[in-house]
């Protein structure tokens, strides 16, 4: 295929690729360390709770609220436990954020359960409320999910436990306001642009990427590439089973193009016919330039009367279309599906035998396996 639009890596507001493809792409890219970034805070916080639970124990009055307070705290040291053991094991993306997204609300609801249980509060509590915030941007989650949250803690926060605070005047009640939407601005936008950079980072190496498999004259895969994933089907094949195709075609007489009309008319006459092609196969098959005026199609999960019907519509495609300064131009095609115990040297050979049919039957023809 096609080098990918630039605006496929454009970013949204939210720190994330617009492009839902790419933006999962990268989310899976990074499972890895959002996974033990999210152990190792979930850690922290276990080990802060135990802290919490042996000074509140030695403290603490024995009351009612006492006791609940333990038990909360006891709780969140089990969950905080049973988070750094879940995440480093997970496989998905979508999953993790779930986890995360749910240990952020049970932080907010912690805390706010917490100062329920106080008669009065002080000052140390609106601490707690900025350490909290500063938590639920640490975990690596969506930046909308993080947001919606935090602004939902704020406005909980400053509805009724702050009015708990002694001797708190009203213009404190407001200055705290104005504390913690600057908390809240910094860290949107501290997230935001930490989030940006990852993603213009893999953006660029992508497009690297995408450049070392990219054939130079047609933008459609190069050889490398098409072998790299020939071996892999050849694999996945010879182990599950699952079908595929090759075709494998080439522009016919086109050294008389190149004589008649000049080695800048063949590359063109190359590169219109590899957009003729790329318009008409799948966003799964692989199109890659073999050499000279030759092209491969591996076509995954396709039988050899599917890949030769494929075959017939490109070349009638090619047939029907005008290649200036060239005219007339045709290709012919050789198709094999993969069999069992075939390697990618035995199917290519199938394939290029059948192509070298194709060509002394006349030209212009498909040939595929009986």
């Amino acid at each position: 295929m096609y080098m990918h639009d630039k605006k496929e890596y454009k970013i949204s507001l939210l720190g994330e690729f617009i492009d839902k493809s790419i933006e999962d792409e990268f989310l899976t890219d990074n499972l890895s360390s959002s996974s033990k970034i999210a152990s190792s805070i979930a850690l922290v916080i276990g080990l802060i709770m135990m802290l919490f639970l042996v000074n509140g124990y030695m403290v603490d009055d024995r009351t009612p609220s006492f006791i609940n307070i333990i038990l909360i705290r006891l709780l969140i040291i089990i969950i905080s436990a049973i988070i750094f053991i879940i995440a480093k094991k997970l496989k998905s993306y979508r999953n993790l954020i779930y986890l995360i997204t749910f240990y952020q609300v049970i932080m907010v609801i912690y805390y706010l359960f917490v100062l329920t249980q106080y008669h009065t509060l002080n000052f140390f509590s609106v601490q707690g409320l900025m350490v909290i915030t500063l938590a639920i941007y640490i975990l690596p989650n969506k930046i909308m999910f993080s947001l919606i949250l935090s602004i939902i803690f704020s406005i909980l926060f400053f509805l009724y436990p702050i009015h708990r605070i002694e001797e708190f005047e009203a213009y404190e009640y407001y200055k705290l306001i104005a504390y913690q939407i600057m908390l809240l601005i910094y860290c949107i936008v501290n997230n935001y642009w930490t989030e940006l950079n990852k993603r213009e980072k893999f953006a660029a190496n992508r497009k690297l990427l995408e450049l070392s498999s990219k054939d130079p004259l047609t933008g459609i895969y190069n050889r490398a590439k098409f072998d790299n994933d020939m071996n892999k089907w050849v694999s996945l094949s010879g182990r599950y089973g699952n079908s595929f195709s090759v075709i494998l075609f080439d522009i016919d007489g086109f050294k008389e193009i190149n004589d008649n009309y000049g080695h800048l008319a063949g590359d063109s006459v190359a590169v219109k016919i590899a957009e003729t092609i790329n318009k008409s196969i799948r966003d799964t098959d692989i199109f890659a330039r073999w050499g000279g005026d030759e092209f491969v199609l591996l076509l995954p999960n396709t039988d050899i009367r599917e890949a030769e019907e494929m075959a017939e519509r490109m070349r009638l495609c090619i047939r029907n279309n005008l290649y200036d300064p060239a005219t007339n131009i045709t290709c012919s095609f050789g198709v094999a599906t993969y069999e069992k115990n075939d390697t990618t040297q035995s199917l290519l050979r199938k394939a290029d035998n059948l192509l070298l049919q194709a060509k002394i039957n006349g030209k212009d023809r498909v040939a595929s396996m009986e």
